[in-house]
């Protein structure tokens, strides 16, 4: 499929990474040490992989394989559809019965400031699992939110039905300024051999500009599976 990107256009949907960064309870934080070497800076980075705004491939279930170096790109970059959750914990299957999924991301908006999740009290909005198998059955190629999880605190059943059919998730995205509808979805995990997830820069683009067929520029984006 062929894309007219548009830089002035895309919005940056990545959270900053600093020591305000949320993650996960007991997972490692962000950090960064600098020094000047030479008449250079040069930083320590330490954090998880999956600190931040990031991706889970399959392989963040131990039973799996697939890892962050084996997504395909057309799992990173697709037509993707904002559906607007706010004001609801629960993200059951009526929120998106009646979407169209097919080749698409889903990505759920589910707060409305910079915060995003109450990572002391650990309430935050979730996809129900029914809502889960309703996204893989109508054919979605990753599923995104603005939370830590896409589970509840005390479940992986989300992460079990979405891994298990090979659906990268992201996780902790910035969708404030984003509307609900249509866009393109573009997401950049870095390159770790055999990483069980990755942090990612990711940007979305409303559909209108991306054009979706030919246009003077023109990105393709070939199947590899």
């Amino acid at each position: 499929m062929e894309y007219r990107l548009s830089p002035d256009k895309l919005i940056d949907i990545t959270r900053p990474l600093d020591g305000s960064t949320p993650s996960w309870p007991g997972d490692v934080g962000f950090s960064k040490e600098t020094r000047v070497y030479a008449a250079f800076h040069t930083s320590k980075l330490t954090m998880s992989s999956h600190c931040g705004t990031h991706i889970d491939p399959p392989a963040h279930l131990a039973r799996y394989n697939t890892f962050v170096d084996d997504i395909p790109l057309n799992r990173l970059i697709l037509p993707a559809v904002v559906v607007d959750c706010r004001g609801n914990r629960e993200i059951d299957q009526a929120f998106i019965q009646d979407i169209s999924l097919d080749g698409k991301a889903l990505i759920l908006k589910t707060v409305s400031d910079e915060t995003g999740n109450s990572v002391e009290s650990m309430v935050y909005s979730y996809l129900c699992a029914n809502a889960a198998h309703l996204a893989v059955n109508r054919g979605a190629r990753i599923v995104g939110i603005d939370t830590l999880s896409v589970d509840p605190p005390d479940s992986a059943d989300t992460h079990e039905i979405l891994l298990g059919a090979s659906i990268p998730i992201l996780e902790n995205l910035l969708l404030d300024d984003v509307p609900p509808g249509d866009y393109l979805l573009l997401c950049f995990p870095l390159k770790i051999t055999a990483g069980d997830g990755a942090p990612v820069r990711a940007f979305l683009q409303p559909s209108v500009t991306a054009n979706f067929t030919r246009g003077v520029l023109r990105r393709r984006i070939q199947s590899t599976q």
